[in-house]
C-alpha cells in the first residue's frame, strides 16, 4: 500500500483538485502538485497566489510520492495534513 500526502485544496482551480506533495527526484526538492489542473508550487506559503505557481506539464523532471522520512528531511511534515492510502 502506498500513501499519498496532500496539503489543501487548490486555489488555482478553485478547490476542484487537491495539492499533493510530490518529490522532484531530478532537482532534489518537494513541491505541491494539483491533481486536477496540474499546477505546482515550490513554496506552500504561495499556494493562494496562482501567479507564483507553474504548470507542471511544462517542466521536465521525474517525481514520486515522498516517504515520511523525506517529508521530515525537507521540513514538510507540517504540510502533510491529509493522506490517501492506495
Amino acid at each position: 500500500m502506498e500513501t499519498v500526502y496532500w496539503y489543501e485544496s487548490c486555489s488555482a482551480c478553485k478547490g476542484q483538485g487537491r495539492l499533493l506533495i510530490q518529490e522532484d527526484v531530478t532537482n532534489g526538492r518537494l513541491y505541491l502538485h494539483c491533481e486536477e489542473c496540474e499546477m505546482g508550487w515550490l513554496d506552500p506559503a504561495e499556494v493562494k497566489d496562482s501567479k507564483k505557481g507553474f504548470l507542471t506539464l511544462q517542466v521536465d523532471f521525474e517525481s514520486r510520492n515522498p516517504t515520511p522520512a523525506t517529508l521530515a528531511q525537507f521540513g514538510w511534515t507540517k504540510y502533510a495534513k491529509h493522506e490517501i492510502n492506495s
